[in-house]
C-alpha cells in the first residue's frame, strides 16, 4: 500500500463518523501533496481536527495547503465560519488565501489576538471538551457555576 492509498484508507475510516463537536460533514478528497508534519501546539491540533472534518481527509499536516487538499471557496467559507464560532474571533473571509496552511493560520490567529494567550487557551478548552461526553460537559459546567461566588 502506498502513501496515497494509506491516506485514502484513513479518510474512509474517518468517515465512519464521530460525535466530536469540532468535526462535521466530510467531503471526499484524497491527495495530500506534502510530507506529513504533525501539529506542535494545541491550537494546531484543534485546527487540524476542523480541517479533517471540512475536507474529509483522514490525515492532514500543518504544512498542507487548504486549496491543494481540495478546498474551495465554499469550504473556505464553512471553515472560517466554524473558526469564528469556535474561537469568537473576527477572521476575514479571505484569511485562507493569505494563510492557507494550519501552521500559517495558527500564526495569524495568535498575531490577531485581542488578549495574548487567549487563542491557545480556547484551543485547550475545545480539545478538553472534545474528549468529553455531553453528560460530562454538563456536569463540569454545573460544578463551575456552583463554585462561583
Amino acid at each position: 500500500m502506498n502513501d496515497a492509498d494509506d491516506r485514502q484508507a484513513q479518510s474512509a475510516a474517518a468517515q465512519g463518523g464521530t460525535d466530536s463537536p469540532i468535526v462535521s460533514d466530510f467531503h471526499e478528497h484524497s491527495v495530500v501533496p506534502n510530507a506529513y508534519v504533525g501539529p506542535r501546539t494545541v491550537l494546531q491540533e484543534v485546527l487540524l481536527t476542523v480541517w479533517v472534518g471540512i475536507l474529509g481527509i483522514g490525515k492532514v499536516g500543518i504544512e498542507d495547503d487548504f486549496f491543494e487538499l481540495g478546498g474551495d471557496s465554499i469550504l473556505a467559507t464553512q471553515m472560517i465560519s466554524r473558526l469564528r464560532q469556535m474561537f469568537r474571533m473576527d477572521l476575514p473571509a479571505t484569511v485562507l488565501f493569505d494563510a492557507p496552511t494550519i501552521e500559517k493560520l495558527a500564526q495569524y490567529m495568535i498575531a490577531s489576538e485581542v488578549r495574548p494567550g487567549l487563542t491557545e487557551k480556547t484551543a485547550g478548552l475545545l480539545k478538553q471538551i472534545e474528549g468529553m461526553s455531553e453528560e460530562e460537559v454538563a456536569c463540569t459546567l454545573r460544578s463551575k457555576e456552583k463554585s462561583k461566588p
